[in-house]
């Protein structure tokens, strides 16, 4: 009977555990974006991930843009929601004063 060497199926094991804690977790944010009502603005921007860039909202939520949603947003912008929708309203500074942007929607 050959051993198994727990050296070499390690890395795989973390691996495989990334790929699919990842996606639950991000999963996990986009709900709570959805259950909770937001009236925030975007502070910071991040773009660590290959086609996804992470926008951080002052109240710590956070909005993902992909190529499935591919938001327009800056940092800046003030992002307003009702709870419990997916659909949120995106007022852009213009002038000192925020005016309505554009209406969103996460899926």
């Amino acid at each position: 009977m050959k051993k198994i060497n727990l050296f070499r199926i390690l890395p795989l094991l973390i691996v495989i555990s990334a790929v699919t804690i990842f996606p639950i977790y991000n999963n996990q944010l986009n709900k709570k974006f959805v259950r909770l009502e937001v009236n925030s603005i975007i502070v910071k921007r991040n773009n660590w991930q290959l086609r996804t860039t992470e926008f951080y909202l002052q109240n710590g939520l956070r909005i993902d843009s992909t190529f499935k949603n591919n938001f327009d947003l800056k940092i800046g912008d003030s992002i307003s929601k009702k709870s419990n929708t997916p659909i949120f309203k995106i007022y852009r500074k213009e002038n000192g004063k925020y005016l309505f942007y554009k209406k969103s929607a996460i899926d």
